[in-house]
């Protein structure tokens, strides 16, 4: 039964009230298999899928991530047209999930991290090579799907060069966020990381605020929890929608100041983007053209 857990607040119950896929080797260990997973999790309203070998088990694992990543994918290239024709990807995507067909459409955002979606979809190709002796199989989706949340933390730097007149040389820049999702510290292969390296490379003074990282591992600094006063800063970029960014009070916290703000994916509330208006910031919203 392959690996499956959700890290944050709902990590018990990703376990205990999900569907699960397993297999065994024999017989036997097919019902060691299925008595074990039963007392730990809901099966009558979870059933169990029983398949028929191991491989078919972990496949469904690598297929069920290669497609959540496509999907991801798939929308980053229609946000990028959103943003052209001055419409809201998400009243869109919005009035699109009513439908029951289509209710799993993902939504524009900052970038893909963690240990699954940054490489899951490439282990098709590495297995029908390598185990399979099958180098005429090719995942152009899925690979292409890989590339693109790759550089999806640049679409943000280059969305927030623009805000900031152009170039981001001495620029004071404060990513809100670390972490490869929200409500977590997990900070392996976070987006934000990409985007932290590119920016000082194009001269920006980079800071960074997470409310439950005080170690950036990757980056090897550390993390303040702490807003900074608005006068230390020339632009803010929201990375990734930890729920105390919901509660945040720009009017307090900027006072006098109008840094740059962009919501790279889609953290912010209605009321707060109304406030930042309200203010006069310059500000801009990743999949959303009616800035």
């Amino acid at each position: 039964s392959y690996e499956r857990v959700m890290p944050g607040c709902n990590y018990l119950e990703s376990i205990t009230h999900y569907w699960r896929v397993y297999a065994g080797r024999t017989v036997e260990a097919e019902s060691e298999c299925e008595a074990f997973l039963s007392q730990i999790i809901d099966t009558e309203v979870y059933p169990l899928s029983r398949l028929d070998t191991l491989v078919a088990s972990e496949t469904a694992k690598i297929l069920e991530n290669s497609y959540r990543a496509t999907n991801i994918a798939f929308i980053e290239e229609w946000s990028r047209f959103a943003e052209a024709a001055g419409i809201d990807l998400f009243q869109v995507i919005d009035a699109i999930r009513l439908r029951p067909t289509h209710n799993n459409i993902r939504q524009p955002g900052f970038g893909v991290g963690g240990y699954c979606l940054t490489k899951d979809p490439l282990f098709a190709g590495i297995s029908a090579r390598n185990f399979i002796g099958r180098h005429d199989l090719t995942f152009p989706f899925s690979e292409s799907a890989v590339k693109t949340n790759e550089a999806m933390p640049m679409v943000s730097l280059d969305r927030l060069e623009s805000l900031l007149g152009g170039h981001l040389v001495g620029k004071r820049i404060l990513i809100m966020g670390v972490a490869y999702r929200q409500d977590v510290a997990d900070t392996r292969y976070s987006p934000s990381e990409i985007f932290f390296r590119a920016a000082l490379e194009r001269g920006a003074d980079m800071r960074a605020h997470d409310p439950l990282v005080d170690y950036w591992h990757e980056m090897d600094m550390d993390v303040s929890s702490d807003l900074p006063s608005a006068d230390t800063i020339d632009g803010v970029v929201f990375a990734v929608p930890h729920q105390s960014y919901r509660d945040l009070d720009f009017v307090s916290w900027f006072d006098a100041r109008r840094p740059a703000v962009l919501d790279s994916n889609s953290v912010l509330t209605q009321l707060q983007r109304n406030t930042l208006e309200e203010l006069g910031c310059a500000y801009a919203q990743i999949g959303n053209g009616r800035t």
